[in-house]
């Protein structure tokens, strides 16, 4: 496959994906952390809250070889992009960016160790695991309807990638409902206001060592990182517009669809036409296992991310200020 195909197939993607695949916190809940956690309202917060979405941008490059390299890259080796923050605004995404991270930031208690319900690993594992039995008979039973041959692995590793996407989304959900009846609109905007300079902020972060892992040429990484921005920073103005609509279930369940479809092509080979239904049966299922304990873990997760970035000098333009 050629670069340009390569190109179109990752921005296909993130278009059709929605937040919340990839083993961490979904997008509303980043947003909400970063909106908590930033000193005053106005662009300069809205700027965290972008940052603090964008490390997830390659996160749905399902058949790309090098997915998970980048992947490491923004979740682990962050501070390259706060190291590049020289300017408010850049100092303010990087910020947001940092209280991402897999290592100590608000992704640590998604998948690490839990800060609120104290369960030995993090709160959206945990709860995919309670989640995931559920799903079993469900997705059997379409599996089944639709001729699909499946070994008992096979079937595990499906319901346990669609329970972590129904935690994620459910929980981004009851954020949207109960801690912030704004926060779409907060999302929409942070995406249509982020920084001019964003794209070229992760570039300079990450472009040489993309180049290098995968052997093309810097102008090549650039264009793949820019463009991905771009398309990610649009499907992030149609998700918090989503989360605005009074038939937002409807709408989660819809796109969780195509993307289980996306990824059952991807990864395993298989082209099939997922049912909103099953995936709407997933989600409900989902906020029924996390509504009595989410906020627990979210509060205290505000509390730890805040220890965090204080106590590794990382602060916004806001903090300086």
């Amino acid at each position: 496959m050629n670069n340009r195909l390569y190109l179109n197939l990752i921005i296909a993607l993130v278009v059709f994906g929605v937040p919340g695949l990839a083993f961490g916190w979904g997008a509303a809940t980043h947003a909400y952390i970063a909106k908590e956690l930033g000193h005053e309202p106005g662009v300069m917060n809205l700027q965290e809250m972008y940052g603090a979405v964008v490390p997830d941008m390659f996160n749905l490059m399902y058949g790309y070889q090098h997915q998970d390299f980048l992947w490491n890259k923004t979740h682990y080796e962050f501070m390259k992009v706060v190291d590049e923050g020289k300017l408010d605004e850049s100092r303010a995404f990087g910020y947001g960016f940092a209280s991402h991270n897999e290592e100590w930031g608000a992704d640590h208690t998604a998948h690490i160790n839990s800060v609120g319900i104290k369960s030995g690993e993090g709160y959206v594992v945990t709860k995919k695991k309670i989640l995931s039995p559920q799903l079993k008979l469900g997705m059997t039973l379409f599996l089944n309807s639709k001729g699909i041959a499946y070994t008992p692995e096979l079937l595990e590793e499906l319901s346990l990638t669609i329970a972590d996407s129904a935690v994620e989304s459910a929980v981004d959900l009851l954020v949207s409902q109960n801690e912030d009846t704004q926060i779409g609109t907060r999302m929409l905007a942070a995406a249509k206001l982020r920084s001019p300079f964003v794209p070229m902020l992760i570039s300079s972060a990450y472009a040489k060592d993309l180049a290098g892992e995968t052997g093309i040429i810097a102008e090549e990484a650039i264009l793949l990182i820019v463009e991905t921005e771009t398309q990610f920073k649009e499907y992030m103005e149609l998700y918090g517009g989503m989360l605005t609509q009074q038939n937002v279930v409807d709408l989660m369940a819809e796109q969780g669809a195509q993307i289980a479809e996306r990824m059952l092509e991807e990864r395993y080979g298989i082209i099939v036409e997922v049912p909103t239904e099953l995936m709407k049966t997933g989600l409900l299922s989902a906020v029924d296992v996390v509504k009595n304990d989410y906020y627990e873990e979210l509060a205290a997760t505000l509390d730890y991310v805040a220890g965090q970035l204080g106590s590794h000098g990382i602060e916004s333009q806001l903090a300086a200020d």
